[in-house]
This record gives C-alpha cells, structure tokens and sequence, in this order.
C-alpha cells in the first residue's frame, strides 16, 4: 500500500472507528489515521495553487505529524463540517468568526478536491461530506436511475393528499380533533422500515445487500449520478417489493461485510496511489 489512509469523521463516529479497526488489521495501524474537524481546525496548513490550478498541501498535525500530497494513499470522507467558533455572537467579532469558518470550509473543500481521485465520499466545495445533495435531490437521482422511490410530499390540509397507500404514513403537523381530513398541514413520508438491516452499500464496483441483484445496476448508475461510489440505500417494504426511503451519503458502517467493503475499498485505492515527489 502506498501512503496514510485517512479517516475523516466527526467524533464519536462508530462507523469509522469500525472501519479503522479493519485497515489497521491489514494494514498496521501505524498506516491508518482518524482526524476529526477540530484535529483540522488546530493544525498548521500551507496550501497552495500553481498558476496551472494545481493544489499541493502540506498539514502539520498537533502531534508534529506531517501530512503532504505525497503522504495521503486514500481518504474516506465523514466529515460534518468544521466547528464553528463558540462566544462570538454579535458584532464584529461574530463577523470575523464566519468568516474564519468559511475560509477553513474553502480550505478543506479545495484540499479534499485536489485529492479527488484517493477521497472516498462525496467532494463539494462546502468540505462537507454531504456537500450540495440534500436528501429530496438524492431521491430524485434515485427514481430518475430506476429505483422505485417511496413517495414524499405534504398538503396545507390532509384531505388534499387522500389515504396513504401501502408503506407510507401520513403525519399532521398539529394535534387536531378532526381526523385525517382536518384543516391542518400534514407530511407524506415513508412508513418506519420493519426490517432496519434493509439497506444496500455502494462500495466501489461493490453493491452489497439483500437486494443486490434486484438493484446492483441501477445502484451504481446512481452513483455516477450523484458523483460518489460510497453510500448507502435504505429500503421500507411496500406490497410484495420494497422502496427507497433514503440515500446516505454517510453510511452507517454498522454491518460488518459493510466494514470490510469498506476497508478493502480505501486499501485497494491507496494500493493504486502513485507517490508524487516530496
């Protein structure tokens, strides 16, 4: 394997705690590095672009560790964003601390960008691993490769959206006496899914799942949609098939064949990653 293989994620992430524990078995742990937002936030950065648009970067960690273009074989990208500054609440200085977050939201964006290729997730100017696609765009990528898509909507009243159909519910926004046809706005949303390991991963060429067959291809259809070959499909049944219900571009990693596709699949591209000169 040819570099660091870097974990970025928010504290607490289980997900990538499980995915560490697997690199770190086949690969050593000293060969596997967990950063969190805040890890990102204390060290020292030198980046630059060429006049030809290429970036080089160079990190210097709290621990003294230094990370480098040449360093970094691969990337699985959790991050939820960079902590914001805390105490500054009105004024100028409130004014000084967003734009403080927003220059270090570009910096990791254009960071993360110019290792394209070795980042697994998504990678958007927001830094964030969700960047531009909000779950309703995810959906409609979803339905426009194949998938079948559960339904979501809402009415200013219920009677306006008639009975649910099967695997869906319909929720008012107001505790109102007068039933499902009362004057008040209601949400269309899928049913809770009766079986919580339902869900289909995208690792890579990978599609793992117990509906893997039925959707593996349009799967990975959607995955060049939405410019990412790692997430996850949630599925809640609906007559004698089922629906996607959500797309998560920060998979849960609670399952371990899901761990361990996981783990190949950044060692696999550290596995292809050149070493650039230092």
């Amino acid at each position: 394997m040819s570099g660091t293989v870097l974990l970025l994620a928010a504290p607490g992430d289980g997900g990538a705690a499980a995915v560490a524990a697997a690199l770190s078995a086949r690969v050593g742990r000293g060969g596997v590095l967990t950063l969190t937002p805040a890890d990102l936030v204390r060290a020292r950065w030198s980046h630059r672009v060429d006049g030809g648009g290429e970036a080089s970067t160079r990190i210097t960690l709290p621990t003294g560790r230094v990370l480098d273009d040449a360093t970094v074989g691969a990337v699985l990208h959790r991050l939820p964003g960079p902590p914001f500054a805390v105490g500054a609440t009105n004024g100028r200085d409130a004014k000084d601390a967003l734009y403080r977050h927003t220059e270090r939201q570009a910096l990791v964006a254009s960071w993360l960008l110019s290792l394209a290729p070795r980042v697994i997730g998504l990678v958007s100017a927001y830094g964030t691993a969700h960047g531009t696609v909000p779950r309703t765009t995810a959906l409609v990528h979803a339905e426009r490769c194949g998938l079948p898509v559960a339904r979501r909507g809402g009415a200013t009243r219920g009677g306006l959206v008639g009975p649910p159909v099967p695997g869906e519910r319909h929720v008012p926004r107001l505790a109102w006496p007068g039933g499902p046809a009362s004057p008040v706005p209601v949400d269309v949303l899928p049913e809770e899914p009766a079986a919580p390991h339902d869900r289909l991963l995208v690792a890579g060429d990978r599609v793992l799942g117990p509906r893997a067959d039925e959707h593996g291809e349009r799967a990975l259809r959607l995955a060049d949609a939405l410019g990412t070959r790692h997430f996850e499909l949630r599925f809640a049944p609906r007559g004698t098939g089922a629906v996607v219900t959500d797309v998560e571009l920060c998979p849960r990693l609670d399952d371990p064949r899901h761990v361990e596709a996981t783990a190949a699949l950044l060692s696999a591209v550290a596995g292809r990653t050149p070493r650039r000169p230092g």
